[in-house]
């Protein structure tokens, strides 16, 4: 039977967790501020150092360090099975959050030489590492779910994805690749965000909106149906990115993509349509909003395969941003307000019921401070979207810096719960 928790005896020590979730935070903050302080950099084409450094801060930094807490904690208890090496996870940290800097530096400072280059060698040695303790995990599995089925996928496309971007990165070093650098990097990108962080997005879905809305008697047949259109879709784009005359092709499996993805929007609907738990508190206001989001870069990201909008100001920034952050961000923000809570008292106070009085769950942080977060955030996406498209800088400046004031309202609640 599974657990409706999301800690158990099978789950790693808090502070395993709380280290990438940190960091990641931290990284969320950083960048937020990189953006206000350069905001007249980010405008025009996308394929400029100071863009391609924050994009990495936030791939890297804030959305891949959070899935990876987040996979340590949640794949031993979904799949019930202990994680393989609570060491490796350590490790891979460090090696990680170096690489990571590395990189991000490398691009900064238009340094595509051995320094860029190294990095991309320890972000694939920390990569292997998660495989290696990922694989070592799964092993042990006696049962299997469909969460699993995603997250199983959604590792073989980080793999992926890891050694593309080293070949990538090396080919600015060295350039050997025959094809537009671009098209490699648009690949390279689609892996990433759909194959890597969606899998991890939707598997997880099924577990956690079920278990915070109290969801009961829907049926998962949609989440099937997700998981085989969306990789269909993936590796169709893959084989056929390779080909000449492969419009068709191409188009083809981009519809594969969308309807897996409608798919799983239609199995979060049915999920939260049969919810006993009617109240919306902060977490599920941030992720209803996240799952709009998705469907609205869905919907963009057809329009965008069958028409030629690159006569739109800052098209391709506009199409970023909503997915890195009216998307991913939202999403990993709301997940985390659910999240962090519940771990961070389980580890301080479970022992303690019963012996001494503890807090409740719900005054383990400022829901008022987070709704001031969520509607600074929410405004700020918006705001962004509209400075990009009429190129007004002033505006950019400030959306930015509504998108920083709520990651550092966001921030201080979190340590909140942390030093409870």
């Amino acid at each position: 039977m599974q657990s409706n928790s999301i800690t158990t005896t099978y789950a790693p020590p808090f502070k395993i967790v709380a280290k990438y979730f940190i960091a990641a935070i931290i990284d969320f903050v950083i960048l937020n501020f990189l953006l206000m302080l350069n905001y007249k950099d980010i405008t025009g084409f996308y394929f400029q150092p100071k863009i391609l450094a924050i994009t990495h801060l936030l791939t890297l930094g804030w959305i891949s360090m959070t899935i990876f807490g987040a996979m340590f904690q949640l794949v031993p208890v979904v799949l019930e099975t202990k994680l393989f090496s609570e060491k490796l996870a350590d490790i891979q940290f460090w090696i990680f959050l170096l690489g990571m800097i590395g990189f991000v530096t490398g691009f900064w400072n238009s340094d595509t030489g051995l320094h860029l280059n190294a990095s991309a060698v320890l972000l694939n040695i920390a990569v292997l590492i998660f495989a290696v303790n990922m694989v070592g995990t799964f092993i042990h599995v006696k049962k299997w779910n469909i969460t699993g089925w995603y997250l199983i996928s959604a590792l073989i496309y980080l793999i992926i994805t890891a050694i593309a971007g080293f070949l990538l990165a090396y080919n600015l070093w060295h350039p050997y690749i025959s094809i537009n650098h671009l098209q490699y990097l648009k690949l390279h990108a689609e892996v990433a965000v759909i194959g890597w962080v969606t899998m991890v997005v939707m598997g997880v879905s099924y577990k956690l909106i079920p278990m915070f809305t109290l969801s009961h008697g829907y049926s998962m047949k949609s989440s099937k149906w997700a998981f085989w259109l969306v990789n269909i879709g993936l590796v169709g784009i893959n084989i056929f990115f390779h080909f000449e005359n492969n419009i068709i092709e191409i188009l083809g499996s981009t519809l594969f993509i969308a309807a897996g993805i409608a798919f799983f929007l239609f199995q979060v609907y049915l999920i939260y349509k049969n919810r006993l738990r009617k109240k919306r508190d902060i977490g599920i206001k941030y992720s209803i909003f996240s799952f709009y989001m998705l469907g609205i870069v869905t919907l963009f990201g057809l329009i965008f395969s069958f028409i030629d909008l690159s006569g739109i100001p800052n098209i391709y920034l506009v199409f970023g941003y909503l997915v890195l952050y009216g998307y991913l961000s939202m999403l990993i923000v709301g997940q985390m307000y659910k999240i962090v809570p519940f771990l961070a008292w389980y580890h301080k106070y479970s022992s303690k019921v019963g012996l001494e009085p503890v807090p409740m769950l719900k005054d383990m942080f400022n829901e008022k401070y987070a709704l001031v977060s969520y509607y600074l955030m929410t405004t700020a996406i918006i705001a962004t979207t509209a400075s990009f498209i009429f190129n007004s800088r002033i505006a950019l400046l400030f959306s930015f810096g509504l998108m920083f004031f709520g990651s550092l309202i966001f921030t201080f609640n979190i340590l909140t719960i942390l030093r409870k």
